[in-house]
């Protein structure tokens, strides 16, 4: 009897892993949408939050008169990256104001997320389809930090977490996290 009790903790850890990476399946994902250029052109500042006192990786921009895509949009502020759907560059966020065209929907408040914790080292990206998508960034979390997972894409997930004392979104490997 003690043994098969063993045998059960044993199991139940092995499956904890499991049952947190199938939480992850439930995350939002990300689609993106094609936007047309504008004829009145802009350069908008690029944030990776739905704020100004989100971090800002270097100089981050999107320019309007080029295609870029949208993710969604919460609050007075939209997720974008400069591309196509297929093909899009750095994703972050711009005041929604500053593009006239602005669809309500989709949303992108994330109300699926769920707080999960870094189980290995896990640099961070804006570029998740670079073809070296860390090759810009130096920040990385560490084992043990605590992460909110907002919404994947193929094999990254896109989560909320700190830089020192600064709110961060961007996007880390799905195997870093169990």
């Amino acid at each position: 009897m003690r043994c098969l009790k063993w045998m059960l903790v044993v199991l139940m850890l092995c499956l904890l892993p499991c049952m947190a990476l199938s939480e992850a399946v439930d995350a939002d994902v990300l689609a993106p949408i094609a936007m047309e250029p504008e004829a009145q052109a802009q350069v908008l500042e690029l944030y990776c939050g739905p704020t100004q006192g989100f971090y800002r990786h270097g100089e981050q921009t999107l320019d309007t008169g080029k295609p870029y895509v949208l993710f969604g949009r919460y609050d007075c502020w939209a997720m974008v990256a400069q591309g196509t759907p297929e093909a899009f560059g750095p994703v972050g966020w711009v005041e929604a104001g500053a593009i006239p065209e602005m669809p309500e929907e989709p949303s992108a408040a994330f109300e699926n997320g769920f707080a999960a914790t870094v189980e290995e080292t896990a640099p961070l990206t804006d570029n998740p389809l670079a073809a070296e998508p860390f090759a810009t960034w130096d920040a990385a979390l560490a084992q043990g930090d605590a992460i909110t997972i907002l919404a994947q894409l193929d094999g990254w997930l896109y989560v909320q977490s700190e830089i020192g004392d600064t709110p961060v979104r961007a996007f880390i490997k799905a195997d870093t996290v169990y």
